[in-house]
């Protein structure tokens, strides 16, 4: 019995004391947690973050490509029958060869009136002048084009048709000359006539241009989101751009979106320079629509510009709030006026401190970005 008792005295001692250091240990656990952090433990809270004023841009524009279309209409029907050994449709000049016919060449001239008769000595009108004047810039013929065909005239035809290595008649054949409004230009034949035809007469063969230039951008309707109506678009061939706006819009048969441009006055986008473009049916030109006008000044980060409740803006320099007037923004840069290049804004305010060395805005304009699919994505400078 004693020897028991003796045992239950010491695991109740031993408990006891198992009590007295959890007990101790749970008192420094919640010191050691709830007592205050030194500095050094603390968190550092940031200092302000400064920007430098520098000279950018912004904006935001889309790079596509118009179509210049240029409808054409049928200028002269064959007249000569046999086999087609040549065809050499394309850009061409006063008194080029466009296709022959069983060793019979079809020249094109300047002029309005078609030719329908052959032509004489003893002939008069439009399209005896028509092919005087042709003559006349040959080389072949001196003075005016009169619309009379008499012994000069005669000569000078044979005179070409020695050049040409032809028989010297001093007579044009119905079917060897197509008077074409203007030259040079870029006429088509038609369906019939490729090399190895055999022609009848009769088949439609040479289409040129009307003269009316149609400027349209086709985009997919996601771009066609993007692009506000009062948008431009600058097209450029060459060492030239020009300025379009759209004046209508459909939709294709593929549901893109056709718009059609014109030059701010309501006239040809290529004003008085419409004659430089090529006379293709359809000539790709590149363009690039401004959906928001590029403007260039003094950038800051736009997170730098605060609006107080009136409306007005301001940003905070070394030397305090600075009113300013936000001339646009985009990508993230604002455009400011009232703060001069070099001046150090406040771009992100923390606990008071020193202030960090000083950060550069974002840089000048950068190159638009790249990008996937057919079109490439708006940039913003």
């Amino acid at each position: 019995m004693g020897v028991r008792r003796g045992r239950g005295l010491l695991v109740a001692l031993a408990c006891l004391v198992a009590l007295a250091v959890a007990a101790g240990a749970g008192w420094w656990a919640a010191r050691a947690t709830l007592e205050p952090q030194t500095p050094e433990s603390a968190a550092t809270t940031p200092d302000v973050v400064w920007a430098q004023a520098t000279t950018s841009s912004v904006g935001r524009s889309l790079p596509l490509s118009t179509t210049l279309r240029q409808p054409a209409r049928t200028v002269a029907s064959n007249v000569l029958p046999g086999v087609v050994l040549s065809t050499s449709p394309g850009e061409v000049g006063q008194g080029d060869r466009i296709y022959v016919v069983a060793g019979t060449p079809v020249r094109v001239v300047q002029g309005e009136v078609p030719f329908y008769r052959d032509l004489a000595r003893n002939l008069e009108g439009d399209d005896v002048a028509q092919l005087q004047q042709a003559l006349i810039d040959l080389g072949h013929l001196a003075g005016s084009a009169d619309g009379e065909f008499g012994w000069r005239t005669e000569r000078a035809v044979k005179a070409w048709q020695k050049e040409l290595g032809q028989r010297q008649t001093g007579v044009v054949p119905l079917g060897e000359l197509v008077a074409v409004d203007r030259l040079p230009t870029v006429v088509q034949l038609g369906e019939s006539i490729v090399r190895g035809a055999t022609l009848g007469g009769g088949e439609e063969s040479v289409l040129a241009p009307t003269g009316e230039q149609q400027f349209v951008l086709v985009v997919t309707q996601d771009q066609a989101r993007m692009i506000p109506a009062e948008a431009t678009v600058d097209i450029t061939w060459q060492d030239q751009t020009w300025q379009g706006v759209i004046a209508s819009s459909e939709q294709d048969e593929f549901g893109n979106t056709e718009f059609t441009l014109t030059a701010p006055d309501g006239g040809p986008v290529c004003g008085e320079a419409c004659d430089t473009l090529p006379g293709d049916a359809q000539v790709t030109l590149r363009s690039e629509i401004v959906i928001v006008p590029r403007i260039e000044g003094t950038a800051v980060p736009a997170a730098a510009v605060h609006t107080r409740a009136d409306g007005t803006a301001y940003v905070i320099t070394e030397q305090g709030e600075t009113d300013v007037t936000v001339a646009g923004s985009g990508g993230g840069v604002a455009i400011v006026e009232g703060i001069e290049v070099g001046t150090r804004v406040q771009a992100l305010a923390g606990a008071p401190g020193s202030p960090a060395p000083a950060q550069p805005a974002p840089g000048p304009e950068s190159e638009p970005d790249g990008g996937s699919g057919d079109e490439a994505p708006p940039t913003e400078g």
